[in-house]
């Protein structure tokens, strides 16, 4: 557009190129919209959208053991440009860098004004784009036959029932973004209709059985389905000691009974914190609580107490959080493995009473293995050992 055709009220907005290099080594440039020169409620009013919670992805996984589903995952091309803005819904644009050199047209309208681009799909980077994608597919998923969980509106289901009553084919799928974490019986009719649907609808990819999602490794086999995160463990390595650590006793565990006098000592510690260390800190506790919520229930506890003292370390919480990595480290090759075995979900707490806050803790296992945990600070004081218990 000349520029002369923006409504004057509008602020243009920047384009920039992203450049990737993906894990197969290609590389990859994408024009995004830079979403924090956008302007509230003028360039967009929401930009709330789901993601697929972690549990999510577990109870998918124990579900698939449990009923012998195949896994498989299917990624949208390009998915937010195959959303929808609203009508009336437009962003304002400057030109992005090399648009003469690209097009070999001017970059100035015949106003004498610098072009413009006025943007009428949603496209990366937009603060409302996520949510429009979400709102073009989520009604789609409906208009199939699904149903959506109450629990996670990223978690859609479809039964087929049999004679007795139980279900005789399910489609379970997982939203992510962009990609479909489908779990679905091999051969079955739910499945080839779906996909059939889909690939009729949208521009998609099959990504074949899933190797990984969210960071999470995911096998497949006869009777297991198992999670772990073996590799994200060596990048956190990687990226916190020079070489590997070595074995030692210290790291048979992930903490020892002295953490919480340690976390108690650094909060009430007056001391000046520098910001290199205390971003060293946050760095290190943040990417183990990555870790700790999606597959490593028995971090739980120790991440937890580290995480109350994000604003104020000391030497030795660092050296605490370097001990929970050194313990992942040495059991990075443990995960979660559900297996075929139907029976109740079963689910347990217990708690660390203290003289002031206590803490909670509780886990839920499915088919031989956790599918929710949480080990967190309880939100008033307990005076027993048996009110901390009724709080858990």
């Amino acid at each position: 557009l000349d520029g002369s055709q923006k409504p004057k009220h509008r602020k243009l907005v920047k384009l920039i190129w992203v450049y990737k290099i993906k894990r197969d080594g290609s590389l990859k440039s994408r024009l995004c919209v830079q979403g924090c020169t956008q302007m509230p409620f003028v360039d967009y009013n929401q930009t709330w959208c789901a993601a697929l919670r972690a549990s999510s992805l577990r109870v998918i996984s124990a579900a698939a053991a449990q009923d012998g589903l195949s896994l498989r995952r299917w990624d949208f091309v390009s998915a937010y440009l195959q959303g929808d803005l609203l009508e009336g819904e437009v962003v304002y644009c400057s030109l992005p860098a090399g648009y003469e050199e690209i097009t070999g047209e001017s970059a100035i309208g015949a106003d004498g004004l610098p072009r413009i681009c006025k943007v009428v799909k949603p496209i990366y980077g937009m603060a409302q784009a996520g949510r429009r994608w979400q709102r073009s597919l989520f009604p789609w998923m409906l208009s199939q036959g699904f149903t959506q969980s109450s629990h996670d509106s990223c978690v859609f289901f479809k039964e087929i029932k049999g004679k007795g009553g139980s279900p005789d084919e399910r489609l379970l799928v997982g939203v992510y973004v962009d990609d479909l974490y489908v779990a679905y019986k091999h051969g079955g009719v739910l499945y080839d209709e779906f996909i059939s649907a889909l690939q009729g609808k949208w521009a998609v990819d099959d990504e074949g059985e899933v190797q990984d999602l969210l960071g999470v490794e995911i096998s497949r086999d006869k009777h297991f389905v198992t999670l772990k995160q073996t590799a994200y463990i060596l990048k956190m390595v990687a990226n916190h000691f020079v070489e590997p650590p070595a074995q030692s006793k210290r790291n048979k565990l992930p903490c020892d009974e002295t953490l919480p006098q340690m976390v108690a000592d650094a909060l009430a510690n007056v001391d000046e914190r520098s910001a290199a260390d205390i971003k060293a800190y946050q760095s290190l506790v943040g990417a183990l609580l990555y870790a700790s919520t999606n597959t490593r229930p028995d971090i739980a506890f120790a991440v937890g107490y580290l995480c109350r003292a994000m604003a104020k370390p000391t030497p030795e919480l660092h050296d605490a959080a370097l001990r929970v990595l050194e313990y992942l480290y040495r059991t990075r090759d443990i995960g979660l493995r559900y297996a075929h075995r139907p029976g109740p979900v079963d689910g347990y707490s217990d708690s660390d009473w203290a003289t002031r806050h206590s803490t909670s803790g509780h886990v839920f296992t499915w088919n031989q293995a956790a599918i929710s945990w949480g080990s967190r600070k309880q939100g008033s004081i307990a005076l027993s050992s048996c009110e901390a218990e009724i709080m858990a």
